[in-house]
């Protein structure tokens, strides 16, 4: 290789460089969305959502990560146990918190 080859790979690389001048910002630090206060692990809600499908479910929320709640399994005698599901928060348009089952 010769070394006029190296000093032109360098010098278009330094004026790549240069030339392109335009910064990269990082997004803004977006929160993810999160559920009221008074609601957290163990509380027992009703979450509404919208969209196309709009249901409603009723759960003990088992864990809250990142924009996300997970629902304890429900234990059915005659079913076994219900695989618990995760819901995007971003997603639920409301939320009731319920009396504790007994």
């Amino acid at each position: 290789m010769r070394v006029s080859t190296v000093v032109l790979a360098l010098g278009c690389l330094v004026t790549g460089f240069a030339v392109a001048g335009t910064r990269v910002k990082a997004l803004e630090d977006v929160s993810p969305a999160r559920f009221p206060g008074d609601i957290n692990v163990g509380t027992r809600v009703v979450m509404s959502f919208g969209g196309q499908s709009g249901g409603t479910v009723d759960c003990t929320i088992e864990r809250i990560d990142a924009g996300w709640v997970r629902c304890a399994p429900d234990v059915d005698p005659f079913h076994g146990v219900e695989r618990p599901a995760w819901y995007a928060i971003s997603h639920v348009t409301d939320v009731q918190r319920l009396q504790p089952k007994r």
